[in-house]
């Protein structure tokens, strides 16, 4: 497609993407919709699995109540299509015809035995941008090798770095391996179509291993410096720090905070305050007053007098009895809490999106808003939604086609 600008308000122009991905791969296709690309979910004629994932709206099961499905899937367009039908293919080859991009998430070689690799599209749309989102790329001895959320938080290594000193590696809520991946090829995309736009019109083919991607998520901890100097693994240390004392998440009165104290002003205001509050002497003694590597033999017995300090207080106290002190003290959120965070409403970060089964729901604004630039705000697709639009309006397909091509599988 050739370049068009922007529309007035809008981040990307209306490139056609085609979103043939999974659970690990969909949040590309979201971040690419809300910067303003056109984004057709391609679902097989029973719809994408994750519309019968629960949680559900009401809790009533549907293909248009899933919650999972509602959130990744804002702003895209649907069509059904049967790749391994040989009309479904047709039809999905003049698609991939005219389009800018195409992210899929199928194992390594499925597209290449349907006819649908890059090798065999590019002849056809010299600037296809196709993008591979897997768990360990196209290449090399794990390319065949199924995963998981947790297993790819194993190969990358993070969780070696995740949970209590004395207790096992340990993976995170919910399925964070997802994201990395996602993140890192909606960004590929947006370059690889800078790079065809300014350059000679060609598109290329973008290779993501969700485990590599993974492993640039957590580069801060140092793991790889710390072995290549001292062939030692970085040590995993729960909510707390080895660096920072004290330093994680402790408990209020009501709740939680986390909190950090690194200069010796801070620790200062800190421990005259636990003083003034609990009557501990100990607070003050002069062997915490250095650098937080004097204060780390003592780390136990500090995190229990900050224990018996914070839990005299809500977290709200805290948070703003910290604020007067300079001191780094934040309460940890809960979901009831971000819906009614002040921040985060002066931001207009949440926003209500109706959709005509689902009803009206909060949204996270997901991309940054501004005066002059705003994200699309559509709700998730009805299933099939545009394939009259599509094959009919945009492929000319007549009516008792489409009839046909339903009767055959083909969508």
């Amino acid at each position: 497609m050739p370049f068009q600008a922007p529309a007035d308000g809008i981040l990307l122009p209306p490139y056609r993407v085609l979103d043939l991905t999974s659970p690990e791969g969909v949040f590309c296709g979201k971040l690419l919709a809300d910067y303003g690309a056109d984004v057709i979910k391609v679902e097989p004629p029973s719809g994408d699995p994750t519309r019968q994932k629960p949680p559900f709206i009401g809790d009533q099961p549907g293909p248009e109540r899933s919650v999972d499905f509602l959130y990744y899937n804002t702003n895209k367009k649907s069509v059904t299509l049967d790749l391994e039908n040989p009309r479904g293919r047709e039809l999905f080859m003049k698609l991939v015809a005219s389009a800018d991009v195409l992210v899929e998430s199928f194992p390594v070689g499925y597209m290449k035995s349907l006819g649908l690799d890059f090798d065999s599209l590019k002849p056809g749309n010299p600037g296809l941008v196709m993008a591979s989102i897997t768990p360990f790329g196209q290449t090399g001895p794990w390319k065949d090798f199924q995963s998981s959320d947790l297993i790819s938080l194993a190969a990358s290594g993070f969780m070696q770095i995740t949970g209590e000193p004395d207790g096992p590696p340990m993976r995170q809520g919910n399925e964070q391996s997802h994201f990395p991946g996602a993140q890192h090829a909606a960004s590929a995309i947006m370059a690889a179509l800078f790079y065809r736009d300014i350059q000679d019109g060609t598109g290329q083919h973008i290779d993501i291993s969700m485990q590599e991607a993974m492993i640039t998520f957590y580069t801060d901890a140092h793991p790889t410096l710390a072995w290549m100097q001292r062939e030692e693994n970085v040590t995993r240390v729960g909510a707390t720090s080895t660096l920072v004392i004290p330093l994680g998440v402790y408990p209020s009165s009501d709740g939680w905070i986390s909190a950090g104290i690194i200069t010796p002003r801070e620790w200062e205001a800190l421990s005259q305050w636990m003083y003034e509050v609990t009557g501990n002497e100990e607070t003050l003694n002069d062997n915490y007053k250095g650098g937080n590597q004097d204060r780390a033999p003592y780390n136990d017995l500090i995190t229990a007098m900050v224990i018996d300090f914070t839990t005299r207080f809500t977290s709200e106290e805290l948070f703003h009895q910290g604020q007067e002190r300079n001191l780094v003290i934040i309460p940890v959120n809960s979901v009831s809490d971000l819906l009614s965070d002040p921040q985060l409403e002066a931001s207009n970060f949440w926003f209500d999106l109706d959709h005509t089964e689902a009803g009206t729901l909060k949204y996270p604004l997901g991309v940054f808003d501004s005066e002059d630039v705003s994200p699309i705000t559509n709700p998730a697709p009805h299933l099939g939604q545009d394939n009259e639009a599509i094959f009919g309006g945009e492929l000319g397909l007549s009516d008792s086609e489409l009839v046909a091509l339903r009767a055959q599988g083909a969508i």
